[in-house]
């Protein structure tokens, strides 16, 4: 894990129950505290709410469009073209090109904590209520 330039997370959720609801959870924060670009198996808008949170999600280097897709089939197959496209670009050179980003999600991920999980867990409540 800790010599891989990048991760791709295969979140609880790729929208099974049809609900549209995004769901992180800490596997998607895992290559984030670790300092990995990543790509997101989950629900469509996955990196979206990770923007609102204020990460950056390597758009500027990675085919991140695959997250507006809401059809999970069409979804699958762009994340899957995604990845190779970076692949063959090579994982080193987009690692570093990557590196303010990934250090700056780093820095925020380590900031205030406490915060950042009542926030979750207000979220989670609200959802559930």
């Amino acid at each position: 894990f800790m010599n891989s330039y990048c991760n791709i997370v295969l979140e609880s959720q790729f929208d099974y129950d049809q609900s549209g609801g995004v769901l992180l959870s800490e596997k998607t924060f895992k290559p984030i505290k670790h300092g990995q670009m990543f790509f997101i198996v989950g629900a469509a808008g996955s990196l979206q709410v990770l923007r609102d949170m204020g990460y950056r999600t390597f758009d500027s280097v990675l085919d991140n469009r695959y997250d507006l897709e809401p059809d999970n089939t069409m979804r699958w197959i762009k994340l899957s073209e995604a990845i190779a496209q970076a692949h063959a670009q090579g994982l080193d050179t987009l690692f570093r090109q990557c590196m303010s980003d990934i250090e700056y999600n780093q820095h925020l991920f380590m900031q205030i904590k406490t915060p950042r999980l009542n926030t979750l867990i207000e979220q989670i409540n609200e959802q559930h209520r």
